[in-house]
């Protein structure tokens, strides 16, 4: 995992999300401003968590909604596989038990720089 605290190393950011049309959206809106780099993308909770474990990313986003799991058991099963990522929940709606144990939360109602700093900020969170 890289430093976070280092400005000159772009966060490593593993996006989880069912629709790939939206992960590939996301991983473009991330490469703005060159702050984070996208080590990989997952579509369902089996891909998440196996490239959780394998790229222990600084931050994992996270659509909660994923056909197979429900969101605290998803973000329980990436803490356990990679205990030092941050996870950033991002969904449409303001719904308190799709967040729980996320460490940051944000509507995908944001614009681009909205995106990348609520991950940067994810990760300048102290831990709970």
């Amino acid at each position: 995992m890289t430093d976070p605290a280092a400005a000159s190393d772009p966060l490593r950011v593993l996006l989880v999300d069912p629709d790939d049309r939206v992960r590939e959206s996301l991983a473009g809106l991330l490469r703005i401003g060159q702050r984070c780099v996208v080590v990989g993308t997952a579509g369902s909770t089996a891909e998440a968590l196996e490239q959780a474990a394998e790229l222990i990313p600084d931050v994992v986003v996270v659509d909660p909604r994923l056909p197979d799991v429900d969101a605290s058991s998803l973000i329980a099963r990436i803490r356990a596989v990679a205990p030092a990522s941050r996870v950033l929940v991002l969904n449409w709606s303001d719904t308190a038990d799709l967040t729980t144990g996320a460490d940051s939360y944000t509507r995908k109602t944001f614009r681009p720089q909205e995106l990348i700093d609520a991950v940067l900020a994810t990760v300048h969170r102290p831990v709970a």
